[in-house]
């Protein structure tokens, strides 16, 4: 058999050249290369975008539980005011109470009180009738129509230095001091103005009522009841009673004094402790004590003070200030 041959002519189907298949295959390579690089920067991108994201919702995770942790430590802790306003409300209130308290031993029962509605409140928690108490409304434009005004700080705001010099001139006793001090005030029923001028001719009187009682031969006193006497510094109730019991019997002045703290000096003196020459001698003091009318001592007993027997009688606040009157 003889051997076959093929001749391949140009322009026929047959195989590639060197060159399309190196052309072909480096454009597979570039392909490929290009669109795995395409693929990883694709990649890229998605993990960066999910790693913000992520990290986005950490940050937001961690601030907001941050807050809900410092909203449950506010509302677990109360709202506690600053020391200082804290203690100028238990001043406040300490003064009050102290006020209230004396107004209810010391102040006449028959007298008519204005105060501001949180002293009354403290006037009425101290057993002070609530038909004793003026309210003074914030509007008022003056504290007439009653005999005492409490003047703590809402009312010395509310009138100014006008409740001094034109209502209420005399101060029975005050509690505190600075911004929070109270003042019990009396109101001169002319005005300050006839008030003061009235104070040079009550105190004559005063001061001749006490010679005349230190010149009775029933009458001892000691150096400070002296004193008080001669300055005319004695309530004109005590000087009429002391004069009307000398007549009866002996009587000693131990001393004169007045429960009214931070009182004006022109207050007179409306205590007293008086001795006897016998025990016999206190009982009839008692006794002369309990009968009178006109000048009835709001307080009066026997006590031992500092080892000497004695009879303690006291007047309640407003007194007059001279005998004849206001």
């Amino acid at each position: 058999m003889g051997e076959q041959q093929h001749s391949v002519t140009p322009g026929t189907r047959g195989d590639p050249s060197w060159a399309t298949v190196a052309m072909t295959t480096w454009r597979l390579w570039r392909q490929r290369h290009t669109h795995r690089g395409e693929r990883r920067q694709r990649g890229v991108l998605v993990l960066s975008a999910v790693a913000a994201m992520a990290l986005g919702a950490l940050v937001t995770l961690a601030f907001t539980h941050q807050g809900e942790q410092a909203q449950k430590t506010s509302s677990a802790q109360p709202t506690v005011s600053s020391p200082a306003t804290a203690n100028a409300l238990q001043v406040a209130t300490a003064n009050r109470s102290q006020a209230a308290a004396w107004i209810a031993q010391q102040i006449l029962p028959s007298v008519l009180i204005g105060c501001d509605p949180l002293m009354c409140q403290a006037l009425e928690a101290a057993n002070v009738s609530a038909s004793r108490l003026s309210v003074v409304q914030p509007s008022a434009s003056d504290p007439l129509g009653v005999e005492v005004i409490v003047a703590t700080p809402a009312l010395r705001g509310q009138f100014g230095p006008r409740l001094a010099t034109v209502y209420a001139p005399l101060v029975l006793a005050s509690f505190g001091s600075g911004a929070q001090r109270i003042d019990i005030r009396y109101l001169a029923p002319g005005g300050t103005a006839a008030f003061q001028a009235s104070l040079a001719s009550a105190r004559k009187s005063r001061v001749e009522a006490g010679q005349q009682l230190l010149s009775n031969k029933n009458v001892q006193a000691s150096a400070q009841a002296r004193q008080a006497l001669v300055t005319g510094n004695v309530d004109p109730r005590l000087l009429i009673t002391l004069g009307l019991l000398a007549h009866e019997m002996p009587v000693r002045l131990v001393l004169f004094d007045d429960p009214s703290p931070g009182a004006s000096s022109e207050v007179p003196l409306r205590g007293a402790e008086i001795g006897a020459a016998a025990s016999a001698g206190l009982s009839a003091m008692l006794a002369f004590l309990a009968q009178q009318t006109t000048y009835h001592p709001s307080q009066y007993h026997e006590a031992r003070i500092a080892g000497d027997q004695v009879v303690t009688v006291q007047y309640d606040a407003p007194g007059p200030m001279g005998l004849n009157g206001p």
